[in-house]
């Protein structure tokens, strides 16, 4: 328990200035995180008794976030180079040295990991390009926060009283009550944050602002679910153990990989 207080004291102070000051400190804290991810990623799937190419993938994921940060060209075509050159670095490795055997499952984990850690993530540096980006990232972590604890706290209250199946499969603490309680939350949280932060125009209707607060709510809970797939299929219980009791930095950052990009888009169409 001291654990988690002490971290959620300096980590949540620490991640809201990172998020709203963006820069150089944000670079360092993506590149940490997809560091981290992926060693966290590949040796879950070792677990799983896969086997990854790992340092060609740590390359290839670490080359995305300081590509997108340091190039002037068009940033979103960038994302994909390093993924197509680690695509033909796997398979030329796996021609020469004359492999067949599982040679689509380990170059598959391997590209899987770069695209669903630092692919994902990388978008942080992209949403900080777009206006009010720092106050968008602020916001999106907000609102994964809030989803996720009302999920937990209405799920405990009346978890599996309405719908009995809920996730089960996957994780079986949650329930489809808990995700409506997160929902409706998420909903109501991001009317408030508008209110205040003044993220959308003054013209945009309120169903609209409903509507991107119940998409956030179901993408993060998709990215949580997600993990916890992975997980439940590599047969562990936490992706690590650097945060203590809290996990590992894809148990606390799994719902930003999916929500990020996901709001960078919209807002990019709207």
């Amino acid at each position: 328990m001291l654990n988690r207080i002490l971290v959620a004291l300096i980590g949540i102070p620490l991640l809201m200035m990172i998020l709203l000051k963006g820069g150089f400190l944000l670079l360092l804290f993506v590149n940490f995180i997809i560091l981290v991810g992926l060693f966290e990623f590949f040796k879950m799937a070792e677990i799983g008794g896969k086997k990854p190419e790992v340092r060609l993938g740590y390359l290839a994921g670490l080359a995305i976030p300081n590509i997108i940060y340091f190039s002037t060209v068009d940033n979103l075509t960038l994302i994909f180079m390093p993924v197509i050159l680690l695509t033909i670095l796997l398979i030329g490795k796996r021609v020469l040295q004359n492999k067949v055997e599982n040679s689509s499952r380990d170059i598959g984990i391997t590209v899987l990991g770069v695209i669903y850690i630092s692919g994902l993530f990388s978008h942080l540096l992209l949403m900080k390009n777009i206006p009010n980006g720092g106050k968008w990232l602020l916001t999106i972590q907000i609102l994964v926060w809030v989803c996720d604890s009302f999920a937990y706290f209405t799920g405990m209250g009346i978890g599996r009283k309405i719908f009995k199946r809920g996730f089960s499969s996957i994780s079986p603490k949650k329930s489809i009550e808990g995700s409506i309680g997160g929902t409706v939350f998420t909903m109501l949280a991001i009317y408030l944050l508008n209110r205040f932060l003044g993220l959308f125009s003054q013209d945009k209707n309120i169903v609209i602002v409903l509507l991107v607060g119940f998409l956030i709510s179901m993408v993060a809970q998709i990215g949580d679910l997600g993990e916890s797939m992975f997980k439940r299929e590599f047969k562990v219980k936490d992706s690590g153990r650097l945060l203590g009791e809290h996990g590992g930095i894809l148990d606390r950052f799994d719902s930003m990989l999916f929500v990020v990009p996901v709001v960078y888009y919209l807002l990019k169409l709207i």
